[in-house]
């Protein structure tokens, strides 16, 4: 039961902050995952991204947000229910564009690993499993600049 949950806080600079409840088990294989993300008026909980091996949906249950997705800029208000697919060609970001808090159910399928594309920052980030560890993303392995591209075998000799 929500109620009964307490929010992981987060934030990072003047942009970043979100409170966070995992509603899918940590123990559960399922290969459908689901969080409830509060976010604070005028901030953000994660950069723009595009998930290379999942997809999500969003439901806004509170609040107002204005979604971006690939070219496209949508309103998301109390009821909005959006899909958003996998690949490189949508990077997404939801900010809280009203007064009150942004309240959100996230859905994503849990296809590990994943490759997340930072279009902003030219970065890449590498999940290893599907779970959030204590201060850090979801089980991240680590995030590479992707602004040198290599070959293949580059290194293997």
């Amino acid at each position: 039961n929500i109620r009964d949950q307490e929010w992981g806080e987060r934030s990072h600079g003047e942009r970043f902050q979100c409170g966070r409840i995992g509603l899918t088990k940590q123990k559960n294989n399922s290969g459908l995952g689901c969080a409830v993300f509060k976010v604070a008026s005028g901030k953000r909980a994660f950069p723009r991204h595009a998930h290379l091996a999942n997809d999500e949906a969003i439901y806004v249950l509170e609040g107002f947000g204005l979604l971006s997705v690939g070219e496209q800029e949508l309103e998301m208000n109390a009821g909005d229910f959006v899909l958003i697919p996998r690949g490189v060609e949508y990077p997404h970001v939801m900010v809280n564009e009203g007064h009150e808090n942004l309240v959100y159910l996230c859905f994503s399928t849990m296809n590990m690993p994943d490759v997340v594309h930072y279009p902003d920052s030219e970065k890449l980030g590498v999940l290893a499993d599907k779970f959030w560890l204590k201060g850090q993303g979801p089980g991240t392995v680590g995030g590479f600049y992707a602004k040198k591209a290599v070959g293949y075998w580059d290194g293997e000799e």
